[in-house]
């Protein structure tokens, strides 16, 4: 089934479970190698079939270690009190995605250092199936368990590098989160580190190219891993930098008090001609006698035939007002920001005793940081 974020597998402790596209050249690209190269040379006299179905098992199981990895992160995260509802398995490994920041520095260490455990556990776990296969002399199991044990290994090792947003970056500003007090500050150090970290890879595997003896040590590869940890460290202290801002700032400040709001009586002709046809807005809330009963998405009138526009009204396909899209007066601007992203939508609701106050938007809230430039990235 496909997704926001790529291909959803299904979902684990309600966790959605997805892949991005370009997880398939990654696997791929792994599953070529085995099959082309390691497994040959070191599990030689097997048929080319044998080879690449051992291969495709060992990407999937690699997977399956990258994907225990980040749902421990997940479920740490969760007993913290951060919700996890979304892991993307991608091209450079893969990311539980959480919806706030760690609340102290104990548990930052504690998400972090759950991920390089887990990878040790299952190498323990794969050497033992390799020892396993040594003492039953089948090769070729020992030669992809033996990969699946010490790429286990390797992850855990390369995580645990002082690279934000990488977990030992993360582990590294936990530290410096409790020597500062500030998770501001120990933020911006922690990602510099991060982005520092990142143009040495891409030193590294831009100087394989140009400089014969790096390729004993260095590739290409590295040079992609680290523009993607010096944009990432990049990304994440903007996002700490924009958080620590709108959470200081009332919803009322960034909501837009003129609500546009559609009758129930409506028809759904008029829905479409007046307000969605002339109107940027993927939603209307809908009002009766001042109160707000619910609201109307494209997405509802385009469930309903072409032909039934004219005889159906609004009150025949509206929904009633999620809770996650309606905030209210004491709220502040990041809730509105993350409510937004967790759910995929283009705007919420402020409403005071049962009454529309105001349209809070991802334009909205931009032009209120357009127009207040000390939120701008710094080490406040």
């Amino acid at each position: 089934m496909a997704s926001h974020g790529g291909i959803t597998l299904g979902r684990i402790g309600g966790i959605r479970i997805g892949l991005d596209y370009s997880w398939f050249i990654i696997f791929a690209l792994i599953a070529f190698l085995l099959a082309s190269a390691y497994l040959p040379l070191v599990a030689p006299g097997m048929t080319a079939l044998a080879y690449w179905s051992s291969a495709v098992m060992v990407a999937l199981l690699f997977f399956a270690s990258v994907l225990f990895h980040e749902l421990s992160h997940a479920f740490i995260a969760r007993r913290a009190g951060i919700p996890v509802n979304n892991i993307v398995l991608f091209i450079f490994g893969g990311m539980a995605q959480m919806e706030d920041e760690p609340g102290s520095p104990w548990d930052e260490f504690k998400m972090a250092i759950a991920g390089p455990l887990a990878s040790v556990l299952i190498a323990v776990v794969f050497f033992g199936v390799a020892l396993a296969a040594a003492v039953a002399e089948n090769r070729l199991l020992l030669a992809s368990f033996n990969y699946l044990w010490f790429i286990n290994l390797v992850l855990a090792v390369f995580n645990m590098l002082p690279g934000f947003p990488l977990d030992g970056g993360r582990v590294f500003r936990a530290g410096l989160w409790k020597l500062t007090g500030s998770l501001r500050r120990a933020t911006w150090i922690a990602a510099l580190t991060g982005q520092g970290f990142g143009w040495l890879l891409i030193a590294l595997g831009v100087g394989s190219l140009v400089y014969p003896p790096l390729r004993a040590f260095a590739s290409i590869w590295f040079a992609l891993i680290g523009w993607f940890l010096v944009s990432a460290a990049r990304n994440s202290y903007q996002q700490t930098v924009l958080k620590e801002t709108l959470a200081r700032v009332p919803v009322a400040d960034v909501m837009n008090p003129e609500v546009t709001a559609v009758p129930p009586a409506l028809s759904v002709q008029r829905l479409v001609t007046d307000y969605f046809l002339r109107e940027s807005a993927s939603s209307f809330p809908v009002e009766h006698d001042g109160a707000i009963i619910g609201m109307v998405a494209v997405e509802d009138v385009r469930a309903l035939p072409r032909e039934e526009w004219e005889r159906r009204v609004v009150a025949d396909i509206m929904r009633p007002l999620a809770e996650e899209r309606v905030l209210h007066p004491e709220d502040d601007a990041w809730d509105a920001a993350s409510r937004m992203a967790k759910h995929n939508a283009d705007s919420v609701f402020v409403t005071a005793d049962g009454r529309m106050a105001g349209i809070v938007t991802r334009a909205t809230i931009a032009r209120w940081l357009q127009t207040h430039a000390t939120w701008a990235p710094g080490p406040a």
